[in-house]
């Protein structure tokens, strides 16, 4: 029968121990609190959820494995050298009533630092409670207990204190610096993200991401929840199998080797993620939402609405991957806002563009570098032409949850071009010029490389039987460039489009307003192709303006992609 008495009397008394303990309360509390401070100003958390909850994650994951290996593993040696465990010796208690004291004890001692970080996070970055609190709890119950086992499981193994300071610190730089508490796993090569799926932090690191970034549940952490609870039997039996009770009680070297056995969840769990890659998806999607989550203030510049209104001088709020605010003239104080600046003066401001309609090669990394190349353009969303648009579900989705970067695709439409071969195209294919003039573009030399150009170049002079385009309509609406059709580059051909309408007599006013709004409209979309709050942050700012010179399109400055300031040149990298 279990002792209730021995359990909690022994749990009281090794509650005040603890706190009266400087080193357990500097891993449990100041330590992640220094961390939280200087990340939190060096991250810019006031910038955005994103940031503001990475730095939360940081710090919840510092105390974990300051709790589990400083305060359970170095405070059993520490207990065991100084002879504080010999006195309850000849008391009628067993191991496993100490193992868990400690275990209750760092719940009781980490739990309170949850709720003091969120609050500090709240009023000084803004950042709201978790939605799904007990989720966020329930996790951390599992992540605090499983570690704190592996604390007591080093301490069962180790035979001095200097010794256990020496493996509690093998185990636990390695997890703070790879599981991506402290450096991104987006930043780490490939090869090192992978080596991190084998370590415990990491899987307690992207489940709370998940529950924090993504709304998830703990349901959707099971196969975490299920490898830090057989991680805590393992311990846990281990621990009590190797207890012992005076320092001079002394272990074979070889016993150190029962940590490995404490870490053999972990190596499953890890196989299993180095071949499904499933977390490696998870920490692009979680880098995305940070990217997404950051605010910026845009101001000073000509703002074209999407709807034939324009704002001449104006600002415009981006926050979470949405248009919160837009103002005429100048607009609010960067810091006011908490928001990164912009400066847009002489620019114009523009709701990305949609192309209508594009054809994609058969090729995944192909199609993927091709919708790259469209985003690079300033192009947000697409409409693809396909007869089978079930084979592109899995790409549209994996654009849309953020695992991979480029234009979005919007809609599908039939395999031909909805009105023949685009101006684009006709250009294109006009036999009488050796050399397409959009292969001498600008924005065609940043997109194309040189020997895709002279590919081409050399490919178009030697073509002699080009098909005959037919006849097709001016201005198309929507307007679409046929990319893909004829190695039509995708990207700078919808641009040149859009200057061969121009050139035909339609008012660039107009065939802005066909390509957002009114592109929108015909796929049936309502949070793209509008500049007004609410509407996702899809923008496009140019050099110049467009409404007189709509070659002015292809003078990019910056273009966003669901509140993200896209990396451009790192678009076209692979």
């Amino acid at each position: 029968m279990i002792n209730l008495r021995a359990y909690s009397a022994y749990i009281r008394s090794t509650l005040l121990l603890t706190l009266r303990d400087r080193t357990v309360l500097f891993f449990s509390y100041l330590f992640p609190l220094i961390f939280f401070i200087a990340f939190g100003e060096g991250f810019g958390a006031a910038q955005g959820a994103g940031a503001a909850t990475q730095v939360i994650v940081m710090v919840l994951v510092l105390g974990v494995l300051g709790n589990g290996f400083f305060g359970g593993g170095m405070r059993a040696t520490f207990e065991r050298e100084t002879g504080i465990l010999r006195r309850f010796k000849v008391a009628p208690i067993t191991p496993v009533p100490i193992l868990v004291a400690s275990i209750v004890t760092g719940l009781v001692i980490y739990m309170p630092a949850v709720f003091l970080f969120f609050g500090i996070a709240r009023f000084r970055y803004g950042l709201a409670f978790p939605e799904h609190w007990f989720s966020l709890l329930f996790f951390l119950t599992f992540g605090v207990v499983a570690f704190r086992s592996m604390g007591l499981i080093v301490a069962s193994v180790v035979n001095s204190m200097a010794e256990s300071q020496i493996i509690i610190q093998l185990l636990y730089f390695p997890m703070l610096l790879l599981s991506g508490a402290t450096i991104p796993l987006s930043a780490l090569p490939e090869w090192l993200q992978v080596v991190a799926q084998f370590l415990p932090a990491t899987h307690l690191y992207l489940g709370m991401q998940g529950i924090l970034m993504r709304n998830e549940s703990a349901m959707d952490q099971l196969a975490a929840i299920g490898a830090l609870s057989l991680a805590t039997l393992v311990c846990l039996f281990i621990g009590v199998k190797l207890f012992r009770w005076e320092k001079d009680d002394r272990l074979k070297p070889s016993a150190k080797l029962w940590v490995a056995a404490a870490l053999l969840p972990f190596l499953l769990i890890g196989g299993w993620q180095a071949y499904s890659q499933e977390n490696l998806r998870k920490t692009k999607m979680i880098d995305r939402e940070q990217r997404r989550s950051l605010s910026w203030l845009i101001r000073d510049a000509r703002i074209f609405t999407g709807d034939g209104e324009v704002i001449e001088s104006g600002a415009v709020l981006v926050r979470g991957g949405r248009i919160e605010a837009v103002w005429p003239g100048r607009g609010p104080d960067p810091d006011t806002v908490r928001a990164e600046l912009l400066e847009a003066a002489g620019r114009t401001l523009l709701p990305g563009f949609i192309d209508a309609w594009i054809q994609l090669p058969p090729e995944t990394g192909d199609q993927q570098r091709a919708l790259a190349a469209l985003l690079y353009c300033g192009i947000t969303g697409v409409g693809v032409g396909t007869e089978r648009p079930g084979l592109l579900n899995e790409l549209a989705a994996r654009i849309r949850d953020g695992e991979t970067l480029g234009a979005a695709i919007t809609g599908f439409a039939p395999p031909e071009p909805p009105a023949g071969p685009s101006l684009a195209a006709r250009e294109w294919l006009d036999s009488s010029v050796p050399e397409p003039v959009l292969l001498g573009r600008s924005l065609t030399q940043q997109v194309l490389p040189p020997d895709r150009r002279a590919t081409l170049a050399q490919f178009m002079r030697g073509w002699r039987d080009r098909p005959e385009p037919g006849d097709a309509r001016p201005a198309p609406n929507p307007p679409y460039s046929a990319a893909g059709l004829w190695n039509l580059p995708h990207g700078p051909s919808f641009h040149r489009q859009l200057q061969l309408m121009a050139a035909a007599g339609v008012e660039p006013v107009d065939i802005l307003h066909r390509v957002t709004e009114g592109a929108a409209q015909r796929f049936g979309l309502e949070n793209v192709g509008r500049i007004r709050p609410g509407a996702d942050a899809d923008l496009l700012l140019v050099d110049g303006n467009p409404l007189e010179d709509i070659s002015a399109t292809e003078r990019i400055v910056a273009v966003f992609s669901k509140g993200e300031r896209v990396n451009r040149s790192a678009l076209l990298e692979h």
